[in-house]
């Protein structure tokens, strides 16, 4: 009996080329590839066995309303505003779902974090970029101008902006969200905690603005997976009808609702970020063959001057500490960028700097 021939479904042209996202995981003492926080923050910590006992797993999730209205408290909005996710990167998703989608257009401004590019072309939306390069200094008549150009239905900022470290000013973001007041304009403030600035108090008055926040920077918490949407209370309704039921783990919100009351924690993690981050970006000025940028994150992007980003990255890696090369990332070729490490970690980054980027004789 002859065989025959089967062809596998396909799915849409965009999605068949798009690769699956993946950080480097190389090997190494020091890892200070992916902005994460470095010192341990076990779950035990948050949760005594007899607040373990009381989560129950046979039933349903809540939605989160106890964390949402302590996070509703620190931000200065009302809880109802609030929607909860498994990570930034689902709620970020949701917004290019609901707002995107097929015949849409998300405005970027490049270089910037590369999950938005991705999550609009999941969501069958297409891309323009704004190609700012380095220095990132994005001003509002550049915004404004690119914003006029590629009437978009989205326009995302991220500030501060990753890979770059440096914030976009309110003005700027402000300035697209009042001219535009048709079109949603996205904040990814990721690393907000760190510059101190956010924009969520903005929102009742320009209520076309959305922001994102995560429990993966400076709460320690990117192995728990909690991202935060605030709306305004009309478009907060479209994300809920849209958003998966008991996306949220009873086990994930009980540990995220003591960690989001332990701010002095918070607090602490703030003051050795900006201890560190100024030690670390003190002596990479000192090395000649690279070029620093200025953050206020819990990363460093550097530019190696000849170009040649995958030769320090191994030279790095030689020494047993992995950074994160981001050379392919729109308008950071020959770029590096290093998370800022414990106080020891950071003590093997700067000891590796001299044997990384030594004149070739004297390696």
């Amino acid at each position: 009996m002859a065989m025959i021939a089967r062809r596998l479904p396909q799915p849409r042209p965009e999605m068949a080329q798009l690769q699956p996202y993946r950080t480097q995981r190389q090997s190494a003492d020091v890892r200070i590839q992916a902005n994460e926080w470095p010192e341990p923050n076990p779950a035990g910590r948050y949760l005594s066995p007899a607040e373990l006992d009381r989560v129950l797993l046979n039933r349903y999730p809540g939605r989160g309303d106890e964390l949402r209205s302590v996070l509703a408290d620190r931000w200065g909005v009302r809880a109802e505003q609030l929607l909860l996710g498994n990570g930034s990167n689902e709620v970020l998703l949701l917004v290019f779902l609901v707002f995107g989608g097929h015949g849409r257009t998300t405005l970027l401004f490049q270089p910037t974090y590369s999950m938005h590019a991705r999550l609009s072309v999941i969501a069958g939306g297409r891309v323009a970029d704004e190609r700012v390069g380095l220095p990132y200094d994005l001003r509002a008549d550049r915004a404004l101008d690119a914003a006029a150009r590629a009437s978009a239905e989205i326009v995302v900022f991220t500030s501060p902006n990753n890979p770059t470290g440096n914030t976009i000013g309110d003005d700027t973001i402000l300035a697209v969200a009042e001219r535009y007041p048709d079109t949603l304009v996205v904040v990814d403030e990721a690393y907000a905690d760190f510059a101190g600035t956010t924009l969520a108090p903005h929102i009742d008055r320009h209520p076309n603005v959305v922001v994102a926040r995560t429990f993966s920077k400076a709460r320690a918490a990117a192995g728990l997976r909690v991202g935060v949407l605030i709306a305004h209370p009309e478009l907060a309704g479209y994300f809920a009808a849209a958003q998966l039921p008991y996306n949220m783990s009873a086990l994930t919100l009980a540990v995220a609702t003591h960690i989001a009351r332990d701010e002095s924690a918070v607090e602490r993690r703030l003051a050795i970020a900006r201890a560190e981050r100024e030690r670390v970006y003190e002596a990479l000025q000192r090395v000649d063959p690279i070029e620093v940028f200025p953050s206020v994150t819990n990363f460093i992007l550097i530019r190696v001057r000849d170009g040649d980003s995958a030769e320090a990255h191994g030279r790095f890696l030689a020494q047993s500490v992995l950074v994160r090369d981001v050379s392919s990332w729109p308008g950071c070729e020959g770029c590096l960028r290093i998370s800022i490490g414990t106080p020891a970690e950071n003590d093997r980054v700067i000891a590796a700097l001299e044997t990384v980027f030594a004149a070739p004789g004297r390696r």
